[in-house]
């Protein structure tokens, strides 16, 4: 079983584990005596339709990502978050829909005793259940991501590894007799893991000598720098980046069931959502003309797949102007009824026509403004190749960087977010769209309750 596979089966082992717990603490809480089979029975059912729910709301808020260093850092906000959410979802569940039990005190007990156990256990105790066998690794890399992966990997227990030496790849090429003194620090630290590039000149000066170290002298493990970066931050470290890259990893005939469907629910679901949408438009159109007589509607270009131009439309949230001069819009502010439309997202509604159009799809890289697109085409290597393929309303990118660029040229962020959308370009698929689309979802509720 991986790593990641292992920590996920935890999470959600010990999250209904601790929902049924909570279930008996309210039972004996509420009838001062121990709750026989029968009350269980009678309450397990609705009580886990609840659970069930919960740890949907779970994936959408993300308790179920990589429990990364930075994620670890906002996990008690996370829960806090959740567990509201969760609160009003169990009341319209018990309280709305008839399940034939009477639980609104059950209700109110559980809700407090689960939030509690909830947090203590994954805040305290699943830190006791990450692996206890720490592995001593070695990185032999030059590339500038080195450094991010061994500090992620050395200050988080979820690893079951962690690195002893950080060895620059020049410095080993460099350096004399490097083979017999990474032999000799093998077996003082006894190593069992060595993470390097095996493409790199300077590991394949070296690499009969680790192959016979590996298959003839000791048991450890030879694994590929990029891939455990890749499978660490869910991002493709740009420095694994050649033209044999894109021709190995990117192609559109592998994915023509997959284009071709993707395209079929593109147009289900905007003419779904065109439906409800309807009853929207004429009241937006309504606050927007009544508030400064503007224009409705805000055209903008941006670069679409292919690197031809698109006509985004939006809601206008300015104050009275439908010019797609991105520099003009920059100088103007929000209106009132714009503020509360670009907080709610119903500002992006009108994009659904673009969906519907196939400009757009829903999942996809977002699109970026022309000047913008050729500037970093020029500063960024291989930023173009983000337009092969269809941008979208939401991406990797969008849910993954939360040190995305706001506006105006920023070339480090802009590379870093090129990253994730980059691991899209190569793993995209069905699991990944609907996972973008579930934590899209959630961050639309998170802001627009905010």
């Amino acid at each position: 079983m991986g790593e990641r596979t292992r920590e996920l089966w935890i999470l959600i082992s010990g999250d209904i584990l601790f929902f049924i717990i909570s279930l008996w603490i309210t039972l004996l809480v509420r009838y001062f005596a121990w709750p026989t089979g029968e009350l269980l029975s009678t309450h397990l059912g609705p009580f886990l339709l609840l659970s069930g729910v919960w740890l949907f709301v779970f994936y959408v808020a993300g308790l179920y990502d990589k429990q990364t260093v930075f994620l670890k850092k906002m996990l008690l906000g996370r829960i806090a978050y959740t567990q509201f959410t969760n609160m009003l979802i169990a009341f319209v569940i018990f309280i709305v829909v008839p399940l034939g039990i009477a639980p609104k005190t059950n209700l109110v007990i559980y809700l407090f005793i689960s939030i509690i156990l909830i947090t203590f256990w994954r805040v305290q105790l699943v830190n006791y259940l990450s692996p206890k066998n720490q592995h001593k690794a070695i990185l032999i890399t030059g590339e500038d991501e080195a450094v991010d992966l061994v500090d992620e990997v050395n200050n988080n227990e979820r690893y079951n590894y962690s690195f002893v030496r950080m060895v620059d790849g020049s410095t080993a090429e460099k350096t004399e007799d490097f083979e017999s003194k990474l032999l000799r620090l093998i077996e003082k630290e006894n190593i069992s893991i060595i993470v390097a590039n095996p493409q790199s000149p300077y590991m394949e000066k070296i690499m009969p000598t680790l192959f016979d170290m590996a298959f003839l002298k000791f048991e450890f493990t030879f694994l590929d720098f990029y891939r455990v970066y890749e499978d660490t931050f869910d991002k493709i470290p740009l420095s694994s980046l050649r033209y044999s890259w894109f021709i190995t990893h990117v192609s559109q005939a592998r994915n023509v069931l997959y284009t071709w469907s993707k395209r079929v629910t593109d147009i289900f679901f905007a003419i779904l959502l065109l439906v409800p949408t309807a009853v929207i438009f004429p009241l937006v159109a309504l606050a927007i003309r009544i508030e400064d007589k503007g224009p409705l509607f805000y055209k903008t270009l941006r670069v679409g797949q292919f690197n031809a131009p698109i006509s985004i439309y939006k809601f206008r949230t300015k104050n009275g102007s439908d010019v797609g001069d991105e520099a003009l819009q920059s100088v103007l502010v929000d209106t009132k009824v714009g503020t509360f439309l670009r907080k709610t997202r119903i500002d992006e509604l009108p994009q659904l026509l673009n969906v519907l159009k196939g400009d757009l799809s829903f999942i996809g890289p977002r699109p970026e403004m022309p000047a913008l697109a050729s500037v970093y085409a020029e500063k960024i290597q291989y930023y173009n190749a983000r337009h092969y393929i269809k941008p979208g309303l939401s991406g990797w990118a969008q849910i993954k960087d939360l040190d995305a660029p706001r506006g105006g040229v920023d070339i480090e962020r802009t590379t870093s977010k090129l990253s994730y959308d980059l691991f899209y370009l190569k793993r995209r698929s069905w699991a990944l769209d609907i996972q973008i689309a579930a934590k899209t979802l959630s961050t639309i509720l998170m802001r627009s309750g905010s």
